[in-house]
C-alpha cells in the first residue's frame, strides 16, 4: 500500500474520515432526533481526528517522528480552514435546496469533495511536513 502515490492514500484515509463524518451525522439526525447542522458539530472532530491518526500513520509515515502533537496543531489548522470551505458549502446546500436537508449525506459529499484539493496541499505542504 505504501507504494501508492500519497494523494490516493489520503483519498483513501478521506473515504474513511467521509464514513465517520456521514455515519455518525446520519445517526445523529436519525437516532437522536438532531438537527442537522448540530450533528455537525460532533460528526466533524470525530472524522479529523480519525483522519489525522490514518494520515500521519498510513498516508505521510510520520507514526515514529515524535512530533504527534506539532503534527497534530497543524492538521487541526488545515482542517478548520478545509472544514470553513466544507461547512459553508453544506450550510448553503442544506438551506437553499429543500431536498437536501432530508439527505444530509449528499451536502456533505459535495462540500468534501470540494474542500479536498485544500486538505491535501495543507496537510502534505504543512501538517505532516
Amino acid at each position: 500500500m505504501s507504494s501508492l502515490p500519497s494523494f490516493v492514500r489520503f483519498g483513501l484515509v478521506g473515504t474513511l474520515g467521509f464514513l465517520v463524518d456521514g455515519g455518525l451525522l446520519q445517526a445523529l439526525v436519525d437516532l437522536a432526533g438532531w438537527g442537522v447542522i448540530q450533528a455537525r458539530l460532533l460528526s466533524f472532530p470525530a472524522a479529523v481526528f480519525a483522519t489525522w491518526l490514518l494520515n500521519r500513520n498510513f498516508t505521510f509515515d510520520q507514526a515514529n517522528d515524535g512530533a504527534a502533537g506539532h503534527s497534530f496543531a497543524r492538521y487541526v489548522a488545515v482542517s478548520l480552514g478545509g472544514a470553513s470551505i466544507n461547512f459553508i458549502i453544506y450550510t448553503a446546500l442544506v438551506l437553499s435546496v429543500a431536498p437536501m436537508a432530508a439527505f444530509p449525506i449528499m451536502p456533505l459529499a459535495i462540500a468534501s469533495i470540494v474542500a479536498l484539493a485544500f486538505n491535501y496541499l495543507g496537510s502534505k505542504h504543512f501538517a505532516f511536513r
